[in-house]
């Protein structure tokens, strides 16, 4: 159980410090960046500090594997996570200045992009459907705590599903009303934040949020 506890710690804090991280590390490490490197967490693949990104998502990616959960389903979810992480890190996005191939296969930059985007998508709604429909649920007796928990799971699916949605948006038909400003990542970072909440909670990293006898979730 405990092992569990630091394993749901670990991860939330990894994701959570992804989106500023990587910014900062952008913008202080040597070297030379891409035009609009910042435009997303993907994009910072193209700054000089690239080892840095694929590092921190290789480790959650790990704790995606290695993650037992409560069941099955628990299980099965991690896994498709870390199925997408994989393949964010494999798969790089496109971004102005790339080169015409890229990643472990040199596939031709749009292509890539593609699966990018579709690993990313996979990523994001796995987290999304595990924190509001898995993480509420209870083997026993629903307590107060519990209660309170769930809602703070609830609203953090919430939040991850509407700036899915608002991405999909922003991305496309919309892109040219926010010029430079770097949506994606912005919408990337709110999604992360209310992931490391869920998973802090859920890690009982909260003691004012915690049954007095754990564990009832």
């Amino acid at each position: 159980m405990k092992n569990q506890l630091f394993q749901r710690r670990i991860l939330a804090i990894l994701s959570g410090l992804m989106a500023p991280s990587c910014i900062f590390f952008g913008i202080f490490a040597r070297g030379q960046n891409l035009p609009n490197w910042y435009a997303s967490i993907s994009s910072t693949y193209y700054a000089n500090h690239k080892i840095f990104f694929i590092g921190i998502l290789f480790a959650t990616a790990v704790f995606y594997f290695s993650y037992k959960g409560y069941d099955w389903k628990d299980r099965v979810l991690t896994i498709v996570q870390g199925i997408g992480v994989v393949g964010i890190i494999l798969f790089p996005c496109y971004t102005e200045g790339a080169p015409a191939y890229v990643g472990l296969f040199s596939l031709p930059i749009k292509i890539s992009h593609i699966i990018h985007c579709c690993f990313t998508a996979l990523y994001f709604f796995g987290f999304g459907f595990h924190i509001t429909f898995l993480f509420p649920l209870s083997n026993g007796n629903m307590t107060a705590q519990k209660k309170k928990r769930n809602r703070i799971y609830r609203v953090c699916g919430i939040i991850i599903f509407t700036f899915m949605i608002i991405q999909a948006f922003t991305s496309t038909i919309f892109r040219p009303f926010f010029g430079n400003f770097p949506t994606t990542w912005f919408n990337e970072f709110i999604m992360l934040s209310a992931f490391c909440l869920a998973w802090l909670v859920k890690g009982e990293a909260f003691t004012f949020l915690n049954d007095i006898e754990t564990d009832n979730e």
